[in-house]
């Protein structure tokens, strides 16, 4: 009974997950459709190429960017020789994952073209401003929930993996967002191909301009937001506690708080006064709590309050 209560556990879990994997990569696709491809947007990623090609032959030859050059088909094709890298060199499960992932987004994306769904076509630069913050913050909140769920929509983030994992020492963050960049620079093509003969300096330099600004926006709108969910809410709060009364808060913190607490001997360097130290992480939700168990037991406790960028163990995320 306990084993078959477990496998039914299981199968609600992959479940919910799987479900919210469609979800987020149908999200994806439509907020990419509607905000940042029909813009001219190319906030960096596989995605970000799709929307340069898309658009840079949507006016020459309207066939073939519906036809072969669709975002939908080219991203899934560039995205073949990544996701065959991750299987062979990451985690499977990720790469299994991300394959779906992709997937979805691909097809949903070739479906909205071929129905010819509604978008958000900005006509002036206050309505370009607001499709590509809008675009590029619910991109954040969806990239995020991705990542934080072992997740991605492939392309450069699988290129920062794999890197990684060869060379772990190197800033990936910092490559994975210079690749977003250069793609966003190159969102200018599109400005250069609307040039015409006889077209004044200021005119030429705002066209080329023009998509790479608003691009260069929606990635570090997008970036920021994502950082926010992935690294930010993952982060806890350190109380190291220097008390006369150690036995008494650590007992208080244990019974009330059901959280762990290391004790430390120390010595302050002035006094040559020996100490105990507590250190105990929380979540950030028990921060008064905490407060008031110290000012109850021991208000003149030293303590000082640092944060912690990533916890991860029993009471906190798991190691995946």
């Amino acid at each position: 009974m306990t084993k078959l209560a477990f496998s039914k556990d299981k199968a609600k879990n992959y479940t919910l997950y799987y479900l919210l994997l469609v979800v987020l990569a149908f999200s994806r696709s439509l907020i990419a459709y509607v905000f940042i491809i029909s813009n001219g947007f190319a906030p960096g990623g596989v995605g970000g190429i799709s929307s340069i090609i898309y658009n840079a032959t949507l006016a020459s030859r309207p066939d073939l960017a519906h036809g072969i050059l669709d975002p939908g088909i080219t991203t899934i094709i560039m995205n073949v020789p990544l996701l065959i890298l991750a299987f062979i060199r990451l985690n499977k499960r990720f790469a299994f994952n991300t394959l779906i992932v992709v997937a979805i987004y691909s097809g949903f994306m070739y479906l909205f073209g071929a129905v010819n769904f509604p978008k958000f076509i900005a006509d002036d630069s206050g309505m370009l401003l607001l499709a590509a913050l809008t675009g590029g913050v619910i991109n954040g909140v969806i990239c995020g929930l991705m990542l934080r769920n072992n997740m991605s929509m492939g392309g450069t983030d699988i290129i920062g993996k794999l890197i990684y994992k060869h060379n772990p020492a190197m800033e990936t963050h910092w490559i994975i967002f210079g690749l977003d960049f250069l793609i966003s620079i190159a969102s200018g093509t599109l400005g250069i191909l609307k040039l015409e003969k006889g077209i004044g300096a200021s005119a030429g330099l705002t066209l080329v301009l023009k998509p790479i600004i608003y691009s260069v926006i929606s990635m570090l709108v997008s970036s920021q937001i994502a950082d926010q969910i992935t690294a930010g809410l993952q982060s806890s709060i350190v109380f190291n506690i220097i008390s006369d009364h150690p036995n008494e808060i650590a007992e208080q913190l244990v019974k009330r708080l059901h959280r762990g607490v290391t004790i430390s001997h120390g010595i302050g360097f002035y006094t040559g006064k020996e100490h105990e130290v507590l250190t105990c992480v929380t979540s950030k939700r028990q921060i008064n709590k905490v407060k008031d168990i110290i000012a109850e037991t021991d208000p003149s406790a030293f303590t000082f309050i640092t944060k912690a960028h990533e916890v991860r163990g029993n009471g906190f995320r798991r190691f995946d």
